[in-house]
């Protein structure tokens, strides 16, 4: 009887967990198809030409596909209206509402996550799948949010069909090429290192032995930032399991199914995920003992990208740290010094042409321009408080004045082809009627205009280096293990975000988000959730006038602000507890 009695109940608790899974399956399921829905509208709205930095390819050969998105959503005229016309004044605040939607949905599936118990928790192959799943719109999207993919086109193919070095020849030592006509950085040559290179490279030799085609490309290096990017999730598991097993669900989905990563190296190819895979390949490493292969993948890490630099050293106070004696110290020094001078001498000898194969890293466009950057704002503010003072001229003369050409001098808004808005009107009218009043005065307004600019500008990027360079130092004196050494690299790159660079794209924040995805809830994680949220706003805002509006202007604010805020505070908090500890520590050693 006993028995029987067990028996049922062993029976309902089977039923009442069936019941619990069907109800926890649903809400998973729900969730997905929430953030999957942001992401199809996502997909829709790059259709519109207003929005995009680049023609994506992938749709173009369908005639038929844009007959009928241009009877059935948008027309033929909205899809194709420049940034700056009538037509598309409302495609930002379009594009500000898919954003908001794929925000809401990930944190919503974040927050549930993250009160699930580990028995209801998801397992890896759920959460690969939604990123799959997620994906597949942004590998058909018919514009992008960067060009940077047809320069990662044109180095490979100056590797391996032209025979040129990719360190020193721009895409226009080669204008036959058949992609030359896609590059935006005509100009500069590979600011990435051979560890991108040469993966470009046999990307190249593979696209060509099937069909040399744009489209082709394209999907090429889309596919391999996407596999990537489930490798790097896969990675984060499998350190969280060895780590902290109770954060690895919500710290996978943190970084695999975060909008902006799936953005950026599904639907635009970034190779900062190639950047990202040897980081975390490093640390797993680390935590089955193999210190010498973290260094190796970590000196890869930085040849595909330099800002991965401040991990080596950090590391390497690691292991001097916790090596027992000055004989075990000076040998791992040799060793990690020995296997970086062997990596970077072995992938650059192919190319190796001097010292001016590395030039370019000093004169690439990112050490040159300041653009969507908090040093950025306070520049422009800077030159414009002086202008309205009446000490400095009109900081828009420093502007290229390709605004002389449009619109047509003595056309109207009507008769203009690109539909220029009456404010581009207004304002190209009056620089042509203060030039044509008097050009010499107006060269002289225009030269003495950049000298102020550049003046302010190197002041601004001294500054912002010397915040840096003290966050790297103050990283290095609180390095003692593994885990504050990670900790100290995660929040390098957020001030480096945020701070450091003068030149930043929405990219560079998927750096701070995969370290984040390692380490603590309360403050990495949320500065990371709202790093990741809000940078697309620099797309959103990226301002169509010669004279933004307010929020075009402070764009960098509205999106670095909060996090750099909350980042703050929460630093503020930590200081004032260790000084009280301290000082409690101080009384308690008193004599009575």
């Amino acid at each position: 009887m006993s028995v029987q009695m067990s028996s049922h109940a062993l029976q309902r608790v089977r039923a009442r967990v069936r019941t619990r899974l069907a109800a926890h399956e649903w809400v998973l399921v729900g969730l997905g198809s929430l953030q999957f829905l942001g992401f199809i509208s996502f997909f829709v709205l790059m259709h519109l030409r207003s929005q995009a930095w680049a023609r994506g390819q992938v749709l173009d050969p369908f005639k038929g596909y844009w007959a009928w998105f241009y009877r059935t959503i948008f027309s033929e005229e909205q899809v194709e209206a420049a940034r700056r016309s009538a037509a598309a004044q409302a495609h930002p605040w379009w594009m500000l509402a898919s954003l908001a939607l794929l925000s809401g949905a990930y944190l919503l599936l974040l927050i549930w996550l993250r009160r699930q118990a580990p028995s209801f928790q998801p397992r890896l192959r759920v959460l690969l799948g939604m990123a799959l799943i997620f994906s597949l719109p942004l590998l058909a999207l018919p514009n992008l949010l960067s060009s940077d993919i047809y320069s990662y086109i044109a180095f490979g193919r100056i590797a391996a069909i032209h025979g040129g070095n990719p360190f020193i020849d721009p895409p226009s030592a080669y204008p036959s090429d058949r992609f030359y006509v896609w590059v935006n950085w005509k100009t500069v040559p590979s600011v990435y290192g051979p560890a991108w290179i040469y993966p470009s490279l046999l990307l190249t030799l593979i696209v060509e032995s099937i069909r040399s085609h744009v489209i082709a490309y394209v999907l090429a290096y889309k596919l391999l930032a996407l596999l990537l990017h489930l490798a790097n999730g896969a990675l984060i598991w499998a350190i969280l399991t060895r780590w902290r097993p109770e954060q690895r669900v919500w710290g996978t989905a943190l970084y695999l199914l975060c909008p902006l990563t799936l953005i950026e190296f599904a639907g635009n190819a970034h190779n900062d995920v190639l950047m990202i895979t040897f980081i975390l390949l490093g640390i797993w490493l680390h935590l089955r003992g193999a210190w010498l292969l973290t260094i190796g993948a970590w000196t890869l890490a930085v040849l595909t990208k330099w800002i991965a630099l401040p991990l080596l050293p950090l590391y390497g106070l690691v292991l001097l740290w916790q090596a027992r004696t000055w004989r075990q110290r000076i040998t791992r020094a040799l060793g990690a010094l020995a296997l970086c001078v062997m990596l970077c001498t072995a992938l650059y000898a192919p190319y190796w042409e001097g010292w001016r194969t590395l030039e370019i890293l000093v004169d690439a466009p990112p050490q040159q321009r300041l653009i969507n950057s908090l040093a950025d704002v306070a520049s422009n503010e800077v030159q414009r408080t002086m202008w309205r003072l009446g000490r400095w001229p009109d900081p828009l003369l420093t502007q290229p004045l390709t605004i002389f050409a449009l619109p047509r001098r003595g056309a109207t808004l009507a008769d203009d082809v690109d539909g220029a808005s009456a404010a581009v009107e207004r304002f190209a009218q009056a620089q042509r009627a203060q030039f044509m009043r008097d050009r010499s005065r107006f060269r002289v307004l225009q030269a003495e205009a950049k000298r102020n600019a550049d003046w302010v500008n190197a002041w601004v990027r001294r500054v912002a280096l010397a915040m840096l360079a003290l966050s790297c130092l103050a990283a290095a004196a609180v390095t003692r293990t593994f885990r504050t050494a990670l900790l100290a690299g995660a929040w390098i790159f957020f001030i480096y975000c945020t701070i450091g660079a003068v030149w930043f794209w929405p990219w560079y924040a998927t750096w701070f988000v995969a370290l984040a995805a390692l380490l603590d809830w309360r403050v990495t994680a949320r500065t990371a959730l709202l790093l990741a949220l809000l940078v697309p706003l620099i797309y959103v805002f990226f301002p169509p006038l010669p004279d933004p509006e307010w929020w075009q202007r402070y764009r960098a604010v509205l999106a670095l602000g909060p996090a750099l805020l909350f980042a703050g505070w929460q630093g503020i908090a930590l200081v004032g507890a260790w000084w009280r500890a301290r000082r409690g520590r101080r009384g308690q050693l008193r004599p009575a």
